[in-house]
């Protein structure tokens, strides 16, 4: 997802950069050059903290102390706390724990995806909950078990840099970490933003465009990371239940909530679900958004204002 940007003629007011970051394209957009800045120095800050690709990352020091008591920076304490509410928020249909699972089907590093025919079989991922010991600022993971921040690390992040950013006095910023996308005050040119979706299947047509006021928007697709293993079709979202891609009737969930890291959560679980459940999943938590059919149809999830299909 992008959003639209002033005509080219107009008299440049922001400041741009663009970089990578938790092995995704990123661009911050804000009032000036140094705001711009601080925002990206605070992304590289968090991804070193919490990518698992990092073997000196604070996630990976939790990972590999699974079932022993770790403290952890406030800022990855706030992640692994977040991770486990959302885990308790949507009944497991979102675990934080399947990075085994992850690496099992071939997702070990960032772009290197395994073809391997090894079988896969199912196996449930735990169900255990993460303990949390504030005080101390230190968690603990089930014994065997090891995170995956994913998709909510990304989310937490973009909120965590809109917050930096308003404290420092931007008026507006718009914040996308791969596809993901954060909106603070409004746009430059009107007061609401436009945010184009594409369709998961052919990215060069635009299937929905959501005129918002400032908050979140983020979409999770079976589309996005998906390749052949052996003879087998798979992809990244992983089902807790199963410890396997999802057999998802849906292509992709767009989100829109007032904070990224929910925006996340809410469509990796909606995109699991299925059809069956995921627009009362959206309706239940208070989101509005789009779900992409794996047949074409696209179904909106809308209080009519918000979002234009």
């Amino acid at each position: 997802m992008t959003a639209n940007w002033p005509p080219p003629a107009e008299p440049q007011r922001w400041a741009t950069i663009e970089f990578r970051a938790m092995a995704s394209p990123c661009r911050i957009v804000t009032d000036d050059v140094e705001l711009a800045e601080e925002g990206h120095r605070l992304v590289k800050t968090l991804e070193q903290r919490w990518s698992r690709f990092i073997a000196s990352s604070e996630v990976s020091a939790i990972n590999r102390a699974a079932g022993e008591l770790c403290i952890v920076s406030r800022e990855t304490y706030h992640l692994v706390e977040l991770a486990e509410a959302a885990r308790c928020a949507t009944g497991g249909v979102f675990n934080p724990l399947v990075l085994d699972r992850l690496e099992l089907i071939g997702y070990n590093a960032p772009g290197q995806l395994n073809e391997s025919a090894e079988r896969l079989t199912p196996s449930p991922v735990t169900r255990q909950p993460i303990e949390l010991y504030p005080d101390v600022s230190a968690v603990r993971l089930p014994l065997g078990s090891r995170l995956d921040p994913g998709g909510i690390g990304k989310g937490l992040a973009g909120d965590l840099v809109a917050d930096a950013l308003i404290e420092l006095g931007a008026e507006r910023a718009q914040i996308e970490l791969g596809g993901d996308v954060r909106l603070v005050g409004s746009h430059w040119m009107s007061e609401e933003w436009a945010v184009d979706v594409r369709d998961p299947r052919e990215r060069n047509r635009i299937i929905a465009r959501l005129e918002m006021p400032a908050g979140a928007i983020a979409t999770s697709s079976t589309l996005g990371r998906a390749w052949r293993r052996g003879n087998l079709d798979v992809h990244h979202v992983i089902d807790p239940m199963t410890g396997l891609p999802s057999d998802t009737d849906l292509n992709a969930v767009t989100v829109i909530a007032d904070r990224l890291w929910w925006a996340e959560i809410i469509a990796k679980a909606a995109l699991i679900s299925g059809s069956d459940e995921a627009e009362a999943m959206l309706r239940r938590h208070g989101v509005t958004g789009l779900i992409v059919h794996c047949d074409g149809e696209i179904t909106v999830v809308d209080d009519a204002t918000r979002l234009a299909a």
